[in-house]
């Protein structure tokens, strides 16, 4: 297509390939974004002065719509069918019908979701919004089209949800669980207190198998609520949540003996693996200046993972809180989730607990990268740490 108008970030035209954004004056990129809006019928050249040059004279007015309509004339020829951009006469003004053009907030204003909608056109869509509609645009006097565009902006930002909410249908239809949530997370970041896409959100988690992170979720969630709104969540989330509490403790009862004996007699054959081995764990931890507890965070998840032990089985419910505040992972290991802020002592102690705890049946290796770059918290840790002189514990 040969002219392009792009409205949603800031305004820019192109033509034939060439930018002419530069060659138009606000006001002329104020009277096609008014057409543009009003594409299905003309508008009174009483109507376009209205709105553009309320304070001007009459005859001022006049001759600013002449001359900005000569402007438009001037920068936007031909379509490749030779036909006009614009159709003015005596009284109106308008966009021809006949004119071929693309239009970002057009193919935006003609969205409805339907069954012949697919990924690719929907992402396209998506990629659309460059920012809000005509950003960083006011026009000193001119109430009525600055209202015009406070109203679009919120306009094309239902829009914006109304695509999002289109694509995660289709990406649960196709069962992309990762893709459904990044979606939904977008979602949220524009309206963060939408209890429907806040239930879809859980609900992927519980069928992605992930019972504790849909907890945390719902946790944080109502944290939202209450520190946003002063509110509770509504009934429906409210009975979603307990159902999911139910159903991972359901599932404790009944399966927990068995996946319980598996797993320990996977312990067991690491474990005998690990005397043959001098019973020795070694960690491989990184640090990050200016990122509060990084370093520990990092340790507390390489040993969560070795399959050895749980942190619940050496540290208390108030310490595997203190733990789980900075590293999520742990959290299945808990009732609820921490939503309350930890402070820093306590997590330090549950750290050191949890170290020292297994320093009491294996030799353990920590490698520290980066040691540098331990952030402040981490830091008094370890130094504790190396104080307290614990022969099974070596730092490298």
């Amino acid at each position: 297509m040969m002219l392009k108008l792009y409205f949603l970030g800031k305004a820019n035209f192109e033509y034939k390939g060439e930018d002419i954004t530069e060659r138009l004056g606000n006001k002329t990129i104020a009277l096609v974004c008014l057409l543009i809006l009003n594409q299905n019928k003309y508008l009174s050249r009483e109507k376009l002065i209205t709105y553009l040059w309320p304070d001007s004279n009459e005859d001022a007015a006049k001759y600013n719509l002449r001359f900005n309509i000569w402007m438009i004339k001037k920068n936007i020829g031909t379509d490749e069918n030779g036909e006009e951009f614009l159709y003015v006469d005596k009284e109106r003004c308008g966009i021809n019908e006949k004119y071929i053009f693309y239009c970002d907030i057009l193919q935006i204003m003609k969205f409805k979701p339907g069954r012949e909608d697919s990924i690719e056109g929907l992402l396209a869509l998506r990629a659309s919004f460059a920012g809000d509609f005509m950003e960083g645009c006011y026009f000193n006097n001119c109430n009525d089209f600055n209202e015009i565009i406070i109203f679009e902006r919120t306009h094309f930002e239902d829009q914006r949800v109304k695509i999002l909410k289109r694509l995660t249908e289709l990406y649960e239809e196709e069962g992309d669980t990762e893709k459904c949530e990044e979606v939904l997370k977008e979602i949220l970041d524009i309206e963060p207190y939408d209890e429907d896409m806040a239930l879809m959100m859980i609900r992927l988690y519980v069928r992605s198998g992930k019972r504790s992170k849909a907890i945390i979720y719902y946790n944080t969630f109502r944290n939202r609520l209450a520190g946003g709104l002063g509110i509770e969540p509504s009934e429906k989330l409210r009975k979603a949540y307990e159902e999911i509490k139910a159903a991972s403790a359901e599932l404790s009862e009944k399966d927990l003996a068995g996946r319980m004996s598996r797993k320990e007699k996977s312990r067991q054959r690491t474990i005998k693996k690990r005397k043959r081995e001098q019973d020795e764990i070694h960690v491989v931890s990184d640090c990050i200046g200016q990122i509060k507890y990084f370093w520990m965070a990092d340790v507390v998840s390489k040993l969560s993972i070795c399959n050895l032990f749980t942190c619940s089985s050496y540290l208390d419910e108030n310490q595997l809180q203190a733990l789980a505040y900075i590293e999520p992972e742990i959290a299945g290991e808990m009732e609820a989730y921490p939503v309350c802020l930890i402070p820093d002592v306590r997590v330090a102690r549950a750290f050191i607990r949890l170290i020292i705890a297994v320093c009491q049946e294996w030799k353990l290796f920590i490698e520290i990268h980066d040691k540098e770059n331990m952030d402040d918290v981490s830091r008094l840790a370890f130094e504790y740490l190396l104080n307290e002189k614990i022969d099974t514990l070596h730092f490298l």
